[in-house]
């Protein structure tokens, strides 16, 4: 997995966290979302904006 789809949140201000079921959503300040899920064990991660 490749750290720079990360970088639009390196440093943002952390805002809220939402927990549904087997995912986590991480709020960042400016729009930004952080999604980390479990499937069939394993950690998947996404976010908006990329």
């Amino acid at each position: 997995m490749s750290m720079a789809k990360f970088d639009g949140i390196k440093g943002q201000e952390l805002l809220d966290i939402e927990v549904q079921g087997n995912e986590l959503t991480f709020i960042f300040k400016d729009n930004r979302f952080l999604f980390v899920k479990n499937e069939k064990d394993k950690m998947i991660c996404d976010s908006l904006p990329e």
